[in-house]
């Protein structure tokens, strides 16, 4: 069963990224937007479509607004391109997982510097440093 709903999330997410990309026109939508992952209930009645949108936060939420309001056009190509029995209904969220990666990320370095080990020189053969 897995390996089912994985192949439908993955035609889903490769589907609804060249319709959002080529065919949706919405002035609301950042330039940079891309889907990250399609999560389909186990019964196909409905999919979560996470989006990393570049941009400022009003920007984020102007992309996912308009990507919701264009759900219906959005199943409509979706149910003349895919041969399958049905299209689940779409919700897009914000995915903000590089968001918070970044802040992690500060925060692994703010607290290094407080610590006086800093990384300084890569380790020969790795894109690693050595802390000192």
């Amino acid at each position: 069963m897995y390996d089912r709903m994985d192949s439908v999330n993955s035609l889903l997410k490769k589907e609804i990224s060249r319709v959002v990309h080529d065919e949706v026109k919405d002035p609301r939508l950042a330039k940079l937007t891309s889907i990250v992952s399609v999560e389909t209930s186990r019964n196909l009645q409905t999919a979560t479509v996470y989006v990393s949108v570049m941009g400022e936060l009003s920007e984020k939420r102007k992309t996912i607004k308009g990507l919701n309001s264009a759900t219906g056009f959005i199943h409509r190509v979706l149910r003349r391109s895919l041969d399958i029995r049905s299209i689940p209904r779409i919700t897009f969220v914000l995915d903000d997982s590089l968001d918070r990666a970044e802040k992690i990320s500060e925060l692994i370095d703010s607290i290094s510097k407080r610590q006086g080990s800093y990384p300084t020189e890569p380790v020969e053969g790795h894109n690693q440093f050595l802390i000192k």
